[in-house]
């Protein structure tokens, strides 16, 4: 073949035509040798060595143009594919969810009622259901339920009995197998076979009302089940009962801190340990007890020491993994609480008394509570209900309102099991010697698009009373742990899972009220209340063990209540009111208003004076006017014993019978009070217990800070309203950052000149500011964000130094950040200001002088490491600690936002309050409700929620509510005149 001349084109395949500028394949200043005449190359070699010319010599004008825009515009055409796939989408969910919104106007058929019913519902599509009948009431209160919070309904049964992987993924997996370990499903299930026949016949009319609107409103479900391509199974009257197991978990979960603390313990000396986990506070004021003397001295408290070689235990990454799964475990300040209060009539403007409540949980979207009223049978009443539930928990009638609180009871043990054999011949040892087979309990968790996983969860069974339970071998959660592990936990007496809320709804007055909720299994509460008779009282419920044998054992020492400073507003004149001592009643067949009261008990001289100003003298009452009904009461004496054997913090030994359960607290013994002398009542997950109270019931108090501020705001106050009960709810006041932040000034103004060398025109700043500060944890306040960095810092420099040292002498190995992710008490703010007061010595760091050159290179080194400005006061609390409420299947991509076309969650926004203010407030945890009564009139009444009513977010009702509970305004909830808006009229 010739080769053409220098300048000549280059052949190319085909008949391609001239070009003035350069070709695809062309070259003119260079020519390759010829391959030989036997040597004929493939086409495919001959392509590659003209792209490898071209690499190497073209020009960038000489680029390959028609391949590249050929791929410009095949990625164009899958851009605008994209683009109008998601525009397509956005359309559809945009149209599934305008379609899924409910009707609330006109008349509907409804198969299963027997009467019409009537829903109103107000500007904020709060219904009120108004029937002729109590089944025709629930099934109504069920549709209704179902119109706004369907797929919420459904999520919640699905997290309790560990079903959530089947429409969410593997990501899903290990949630499911905790709570199929821990047998929720089960507990369930044996709770409906034996709940009371009236009961269940409430849940059956709920649940038919839930699948009349699952019938009717097949073809256009919440979006929620389009978008994960599944259907909703008829409603069970087993799934209401689940959905109170859920809260029940999210209130009374303490075996993660068992665990954690007995980690920890295998890392620091007893002695120290003892300081980290205080029980009860100086600062704390149960309902039923006066002011705590603080003179009482204050002996250690005993530590249960390890009865099992540290070998076996669960590494501190399995027992943080566990904990995280809870919410209540995820942060210091996560636990769920309360604040609740009633104020006497005396105390009121309206002369009516007054009760209010905030409920302090995890966050989301829909919120967890569901507003409605209740007309119709014996019902007359409105609140706060649980979507997937009948009646209302938290509310009013005409005549009582009820609010609560987490009691925070240790109604969960960790139990080291005996264990012989294998597979379906192991058995379990018990107390008494005697050895029984344990039973198999057979999971399937399925997996949306994954493999469906099958679990064995072994039970060993303890008897209380007559009843045996059936205990979960929890190991398997901890693959780590080598010990045989059961849980004992209330939710496993069958007895203990009920419904009690008609009774509860229709007490028409404070006697009947507290007799409804003696049947009340749990989880634990503290039960304030006040009626329109004007009494105010507190009576814990709940059903509590009794470890060990219920017998009397002689008290051996004062309670372990720590001692502080005596509080700066104490008040030790003589015009201090009368206290309070406690009077049991006489036990009868009848229930008593009270089973366990305190009235004032004058005291020579702290009797008052009588006040100059002319008062209208109450005339005698003769002896005759006691109640009839009412049986005598007469004065206790200090009680100087104890019943049954204290609460371990750690694993018990489960042949160990002083830990076995011997029954619960009777209803009548457990804390009560009514019409206390100081004219008011509060609670906020403190110490509620006396100090000489017989039976123990926690360990883990919540920290005291919140009652204490409300106790103190409350005191001495009278002509209190509505308005000033919601400016107490939104108090921001930290007394504990307050106490922190002047202990810090005083180390910064006290400190070696060496220990100021760092920085010390930045620290003196620092001090200023916190020298300044008033408490306020306001969102432009420099002062919280400086202790939120030290506290974090502190705890990070007294326990890592200690933990290094401990483990040193005994040769343990671990990651020191895991084992101070391992301490969380809910005490542990009140353990800090312990520390803090005391400054003892066994907890000073080495390389440390004093513990003011201490503090003061914890303030230098949180400010590092939060990344504090040079000028300390521009770095404002509020960015730094905002709320957000999520949707937990929209929150997973922004894209949710843009194809739903609106907001689906809140964003980060700004607030002020922390965990230790009464407005107790954290990233995705706060008040989930708002709600005040005014006994003196049914119709002042206040309540609120954090989103809305409606889980659609194309419903006006969606995201009403935030901004008022953002900014801490409220809403009417009136018992009858709720300015309807809309009318439905439900026929059969």
């Amino acid at each position: 073949m010739p080769l053409p001349p220098p300048d000549s084109p280059t052949p190319h395949d085909g008949n391609d035509t001239e070009q003035d500028g350069p070709r695809l394949f062309t070259r003119r200043d260079h020519i390759s040798a010829p391959p030989l005449q036997h040597e004929r190359p493939s086409a495919f070699a001959k392509l590659t060595e003209r792209l490898r010319r071209q690499r190497r010599e073209a020009t960038p004008g000489a680029l390959q143009r028609l391949p590249l825009r050929k791929i410009s515009i095949a990625l164009g055409v899958l851009v605008l594919i994209a683009f109008v796939g998601l525009f397509l989408l956005g359309a559809w969910l945009r149209h599934s969810m305008h379609a899924a919104l409910p009707q609330i106007d006109g008349t509907l058929h409804v198969a299963g009622l027997s009467q019409p019913v009537t829903v109103t519902r107000n500007a904020q599509g709060v219904p009120s259901i108004q029937a002729g009948t109590l089944d025709d009431l629930l099934f109504a209160q069920g549709f209704v339920a179902a119109q706004d919070r369907l797929w919420q309904m459904d999520v919640l049964r699905r997290h309790a009995s560990g079903e959530l992987a089947e429409i969410l993924g593997s990501g899903l997996v290990e949630h499911d197998r905790t709570q199929r370990t821990l047998q929720i499903r089960a507990a369930a299930d044996r709770a409906i076979a034996v709940l009371p026949p009236d009961q269940l016949h409430q849940l059956e009319a709920y649940a038919r009302g839930v699948n009349a609107f699952l019938e009717q409103n097949s073809d256009h479900l919440p979006v929620e089940f389009h978008l994960l391509h599944y259907t909703p199974a008829p409603w069970q009257p087993r799934d209401s009962l689940l959905v109170s197991l859920a809260m029940f978990q999210d209130l009374s979960t303490e075996f993660p801190t068992k665990m954690r603390r007995e980690a920890l313990a295998t890392h620091l000396p007893p002695e120290l340990l003892a300081d980290l986990y205080p029980v009860g506070s100086w600062r704390d004021h149960p309902p039923s007890q006066p002011a705590t003397d603080l003179t009482t001295p204050k002996p250690e408290i005993e530590q249960i020491p390890l009865d099992r070689s540290q070998s076996l235990l669960a590494t501190p990454q399995d027992v943080l993994r566990v904990a995280q799964q809870f919410p209540s475990q995820r942060c210091e300040n996560c636990r769920a609480g309360s604040n609740n209060w009633a104020v006497a009539a005396s105390r009121s403007a309206s002369g009516g008394a007054l009760l209010s409540n905030d409920m302090h949980l995890s966050l989301s979207v829909p919120d967890i509570w569901y507003e409605a009223s209740l007309h119709g049978a014996t019902l007359d009443v409105t609140g706060f209900t649980l979507p997937g539930v009948p009646f209302v928990i938290v509310g009013r009638n005409a005549h009582v309102a009820w609010s609560f609180t987490n009691l925070g009871a240790d109604v969960q043990d960790v139990r080291v099991e005996h264990l012989r054999g294998s597979g379906q011949s192991t058995e379990f040892e018990r107390a008494d010697g005697t050895w029984l087979p344990v039973a198999h309990h057979s999971e399937l968790i399925r997996v949306r698009r994954g493999r469906d996983i099958q679990l064995d969860v072994l039970t060993t069974t303890e008897t209380v009373g007559n009843v045996e339970l059936a205990t979960p071998i929890i190991s398997p959660l901890f693959p780590t742990e080598h010990r045989a592990l059961s849980l004992a936990w209330t939710i496993y007496d069958p007895a203990n899972v009920s419904s009690p809320f008609l009774d509860i709804d229709a007490a028409n007055d404070s006697g009947s009220l507290v007799a409804s909720f003696a049947s009340f299994g749990g989880p634990s509460l503290n039960l304030i209340y006040a009626d329109d008779n004007k009494h105010i009282g507190y009576h814990a419920i709940g059903r509590i063990p009794v470890r060990g044998p219920a017998v009397h054992y002689p008290r051996a020492a004062p309670p372990a209540v720590p001692v502080g400073p005596t509080p700066p507003d104490e008040d030790d004149s003589d015009d201090a009111p009368p206290q309070a001592s406690l009077l049991l009643p006489q036990i009868s067949a009848k229930p008593h208003l009270m089973d366990a009261a305190f009235h004032p008990v004058r005291r020579g001289p702290r009797v008052p004076p009588r006040p100059a100003k002319p008062q209208p003298k109450p005339k005698p009452k003769p002896k005759a006017e006691t109640k009839p009904e009412e049986e005598s009461i007469v004065a206790a004496p200090v009680i100087d014993y104890t019943i049954g054997s204290p609460i371990s913090p750690l694993p018990v030994d489960a042949k160990d019978t002083t830990q076995q359960w011997s029954g619960y607290i009777p209803y009548n013994e457990l804390p009560a009070i009514i019409d206390p002398p100081n004219g008011f009542l509060a609670t906020a997950n403190a110490r509620i217990t006396p100090d000489d109270y017989p039976y123990a019931i926690a360990l883990d108090w919540g920290a005291p800070y919140r009652v204490e501020r409300i106790n103190k705001l409350l005191a001495g106050r009278s002509g209190l309203t509505p308005a000033d009960m919601l400016n107490l709810q939104n108090d921001v006041h930290s007394e504990f950052d307050r106490v922190v932040a002047q202990r810090l000034v005083y180390a910064l103004d006290h400190a070696s000149q060496a220990a100021l060398s760092h920085d010390a025109k930045r620290l003196r700043q620092t001090a200023d500011i916190l020298r300044s500060w008033n408490g306020e944890t306001s969102p432009d306040s420099a002062a919280p964000s400086i202790i939120n960095a030290t506290r974090t810092q502190l705890w990070s420099m007294l326990l890592l130094p200690q933990i290094a040292a401990h483990d040193k002498a005994g040769k343990h190995k671990a990651r020191p950040q895991e084992l101070l992710a391992l301490y969380q008490w809910g005490e542990q703010a009140d353990a800090l200001e312990s520390l803090l007061a005391h400054t003892p010595a066994r907890w000073l760091p080495p390389g440390f002088a004093n513990w003011n050159d201490f503090l003061t290179e914890t303030v230098v080194r949180a400010l590092h490491d939060a990344h504090a400005p040079s000028d300390v006061s521009s770095w404002h609390f509020g960015p730094l600690h905002p709320a957000e409420i999520d949707h937990p299947l929209f929150s997973m991509s922004p894209l949710f936002d843009r194809l739903l076309g609106t907001a689906t969650g809140s964003g980060p926004r700004i607030t002020p309050g922390n965990g230790t203010t009464i407005r107790a407030i954290g990233h995705h945890f706060g008040p989930s409700e708002r709600f005040t009564a005014d006994l003196a009139s049914p119709e002042t009444t206040t309540g609120n929620i954090t989103t809305g009513e409606s889980g659609n977010p194309a419903s006006p009702w969606y995201f009403d509510q935030f901004e008022p509970w953002l900014k801490g305004t409220t809403l009417p909830l009136p018992l009858h005149d709720n300015q309807s808006t809309h009318t439905l009229t439900l026929l059969p």
